[in-house]
């Protein structure tokens, strides 16, 4: 059992926890055997599962004594991210997931994310493309990383699910387009309603930064046109959280499509 707050394991996974240490090391640092799974299940390279948990799931028991290390509660509470301790830390290296690993069906929905700030609403719009049966999500330009501890906590493992890559506008746009999809943007001064629009077909349904929306981003040119969609709202509030808004717009894609069949 590992027992020392000074054992190099320790202070590496300790070290992780800043993002921008974790991603030059190419890591990945998972708490919750749900969330553990998942990325297990995803095909992630596994480098080491940390518990203090003697009932390890199923798919982990066949592992080997260099891959599941036990661990004592002190060391357990300082490797867990957050306020408390969940039973397990799992260390992966990071996917090298993109455009080109994105196999899309022909009336596909994909969910755009621009420049979201925040981890939390990262993962909560992984957690509804699940549900929902989105394609694929792209990080456009995104300031939140999909594998921060706090994206993958509050997605459930979705982000391990989801099809997704991160990318720049130009980009996406390209990617689209070569995808034949047709794009939508949710903007609170569009004319369009979003129970109007026609979203069957591949669609690409783009959200914008919490605070500023997607301002002067995604409009349309020759060569990409970008459909306005707005969420009516009744009340004196002009905007939705950036992953409730996603989720509407996915299921009403996903309301469109049962509907023809």
């Amino acid at each position: 059992m590992l027992t020392s707050l000074n054992n190099p394991n320790v202070k590496r996974l300790v070290r992780y926890r800043d993002n921008r240490t974790r991603r030059k090391a190419k890591r990945v640092i998972v708490d919750g055997w749900r969330e553990t799974t998942q990325a297990f299940d995803a095909g992630l390279k596994l480098h080491g599962i940390y518990t203090n948990d003697n009932q390890l799931p199923e798919c982990f028991r066949n592992l080997g004594r260099e891959q599941v290390i036990m661990v004592n509660d002190a060391v357990m509470e300082k490797i867990a991210y957050g306020q408390s301790a969940r039973g397990v830390v799992a260390e992966f290296e990071s996917p090298k997931w993109g455009l080109e690993q994105l196999t899309l069906p022909d009336d596909g929905i994909v969910l755009v994310l621009d420049q979201f700030e925040k981890p939390g609403n990262v993962g909560a719009a992984f957690r509804c493309a699940d549900a929902a049966g989105v394609d694929a999500v792209l990080l456009c330009d995104s300031l939140a990383d999909r594998f921060n501890p706090n994206a993958i906590r509050s997605s459930l493992g979705a982000v391990f699910q989801v099809p997704s890559a991160t990318v720049s506008e130009i980009e996406a746009r390209e990617f689209l387009k070569r995808q034949n999809f047709k794009l939508f943007a949710a903007r609170v001064e569009s004319s369009c309603e979003l129970w109007s629009s026609n979203l069957r077909g591949p669609v690409a349904l783009i959200i914008g930064n919490e605070a500023k929306g997607l301002d002067a981003r995604w409009r349309s040119s020759g060569r990409s046109p970008v459909n306005g969609i707005r969420i009516p709202m009744h009340g004196a509030i002009d905007s939705l959280n950036a992953s409730v808004s996603a989720s509407l717009l996915i299921y009403e894609a996903r309301r469109q499509r049962a509907s023809v069949s």
